[in-house]
């Protein structure tokens, strides 16, 4: 037998003599919706004979070490508040956990971008959308769709809401898609005009609907050669705008060259703006893009970015100054991806030693903020060894969705966490479930921009292809 197919059956057999029964995914001990697919998983370190055993009390139903859980049985397991797993070797118990089942239902869709492993080729990549209640998962949009070459990210729902959308193409025919709601045919614009050097970016609906925030950013790619990160993502220069929808103008927010302002995050009660920015300490932003791109790679070590707010005012479209709501750049340290909770008390950001693209950091982890009292922790339940990034709230407050490269260090896949908005607690995490536990092994792709809708999405492909094909209108500009 070769090396190849005798070292699994060698570390099998040891993690077996040593006791070490483990569930692939780790579905133990976990908090789960009622509403969930099933946690189908398989058995490792376990002999040849074992059977696994879910019961709520009520219902029971035995396994092999591959264990599928038929929809019909699952729900019935769910009406229970727990359910046992039991893993026994004849009369020996192996293993014995217990999962949650809280009352919350979770948001039944999540959203997200499928990317290949690479860094200049788009081929092959779209948005898609998963039934979390089911394993079906179904297209949006992908550039497979048009002859046109084009990347497509940077999706968002305003509030859940599937059918109040945005996303971005670039390359080719670039300009934003944006659909304001039901029944709206939707536009696509541009923003690139007047005080604004780029086009939006990162975006962050205003929960009226009326108005977008988008950080306006002038990026680039730098791969490292002897580093465990790969590739570092930067900002050579970034402002803030703000898109009147109804109106159909862009407002500038911050056009200060000396401050790079990023992916922004508005408040429950739309009253505040947060958002990432930092000081370069650069005397000067040069014109040529070779020029910022140069002095961007000599001094990426030192761009460490706070969390900021301005408060908005609804009626006149204006901000305030802003004010710094947490400095870690003085430490040394850099924040990005700021997610409020809906009852408006917590602030999920990622923290990572520089700049804001810290799903390329492996140090990078999930840290929440208190906004009542200012406190703030590493949130240990969620974080692992390897990079915790993009991460969104349910619309019920009671999950949350985050983005890890824990499994293998290279793809970054979704997991669920129960929260508890009284505590500023999280549950353990777990991997989005698959009818196939190894699915995720198989697909070498990384979801990207998890994000939860509370319905499907009511426009289809064809629906969003008919409107990224139209050339895109430039946004009237106000001063």
């Amino acid at each position: 037998m070769s090396a190849r197919f005798l070292l699994p059956l060698l570390l099998a057999a040891a993690a077996s003599a040593q006791g070490a029964v483990t569930l692939r995914p780790d579905y133990a001990g976990v908090t789960l919706p009622p509403n969930i697919a099933p946690l189908n998983f398989d058995l490792r370190g376990a002999p040849e004979g074992a059977t696994v055993t879910l019961s709520n009390g009520t219902v029971s139903r035995d396994f092999g070490p591959r264990v599928r859980v038929p929809p019909r049985f699952w729900r019935e397991l769910l009406q229970a508040p727990a359910y046992t797993i039991t893993v026994r070797d004849g009369g020996t118990t192996l293993l014995c956990a217990t999962n949650t089942v809280a009352r919350e239902a979770i948001d039944p869709v999540l959203a997200y971008r499928l990317i290949p492993p690479s860094y200049e080729n788009y081929q092959g990549m779209g948005l898609w959308w998963r039934d979390l209640t089911t394993f079906r998962e179904h297209p949006l949009y992908t550039n497979l769709q048009t002859s046109l070459t084009q990347c497509v990210n940077c999706h968002a729902f305003n509030q859940g809401d599937p059918d109040t959308l945005l996303f971005h193409l670039r390359a080719e025919n670039p300009g934003t898609l944006i659909y304001t709601g039901k029944g709206d045919p939707g536009r696509k614009r541009d923003f690139k005009d007047g005080p604004f050097f780029a086009s939006g970016v990162y975006p962050a609906w205003h929960p009226s609907g009326r108005y977008i925030a988008f950080s306006v950013n002038d990026t680039m790619q730098v791969f490292y050669y002897a580093n465990r990160d790969k590739i570092e993502v930067l900002d050579t220069r970034s402002d803030m705008l703000l898109y009147d929808v109804e109106a159909d103008t862009a407002i500038p927010i911050e056009t200060n060259p000396l401050l790079f302002d990023c992916f922004p995050a508005w408040s429950p009660d739309g009253k505040t703006l947060y958002s990432t920015a930092a000081e370069p300490g650069f005397p000067s932003i040069p014109e040529e893009k070779e020029d910022r791109s140069r002095q961007a790679v000599n001094g990426y070590t030192n761009l460490c970015y706070d969390l900021i707010a301005r408060d908005f005012d609804l009626a006149k479209r204006t901000f305030s100054k802003p004010r710094v709501v947490l400095n870690v750049s003085d430490a040394h340290r850099s924040v990005t991806l700021p997610r409020v909770s809906p009852d408006g008390r917590w602030l999920v950001f990622s923290l990572g030693p520089q700049g804001v693209f810290h799903v390329w950091h492996h140090d990078s982890d999930l840290w929440i903020l208190d906004l009542q009292n200012r406190k703030m922790r590493a949130i240990d339940e969620l974080n692992s060894k390897d990079s915790e990034s993009y991460h969104a709230f349910s619309s019920n407050g009671a999950w949350m969705v985050f983005s890890s490269r824990r499994d293998d260090g290279a793809y970054t896949r979704p997991y669920i966490a129960h929260f508890d908005p009284a505590t500023g607690t999280f549950g353990k995490p777990f991997l989005l479930p698959q009818e196939d536990p190894a699915h995720h092994d198989r697909r070498m792709l990384s979801y990207n921009v998890p994000e939860f809708a509370k319905a499907p999405p009511s426009r289809t492909p064809r629906d969003l292809r008919r409107l990224a094909e139209q050339p895109a209108a430039k946004a009237k500009t106000a001063d």
